[in-house]
C-alpha cells in the first residue's frame, strides 16, 4: 500500500509568491484614518476650516 502525497493547492506552483509585490495593511490604522477623515468632513460641512488639504476620490479638495 503506497501512501498518498500531501495535498497542495495548484495555485502558485508555477510562480513563487513575491512578498514585496503587496503592501501590508494594518486594519486599525485604516479605521483611525477613516474616522479622522469623517471628522474633518463633518467639520467642513458645519462651516469649520480644516488646516490641511484633503483628498476625495483622488481629487484634492481645499
Amino acid at each position: 500500500h503506497t501512501p498518498l502525497p500531501a495535498r497542495r493547492s495548484p495555485y502558485g506552483l508555477d510562480t513563487p509568491l513575491d512578498g514585496t509585490a503587496t503592501v501590508a495593511v494594518r486594519p486599525y490604522l485604516v479605521v483611525h484614518e477613516q474616522r479622522q477623515r469623517r471628522r474633518e468632513l463633518a467639520m467642513v460641512a458645519s462651516g469649520l476650516d480644516v488646516m490641511r488639504p484633503y483628498w476625495v476620490h483622488g481629487v484634492e479638495v481645499a
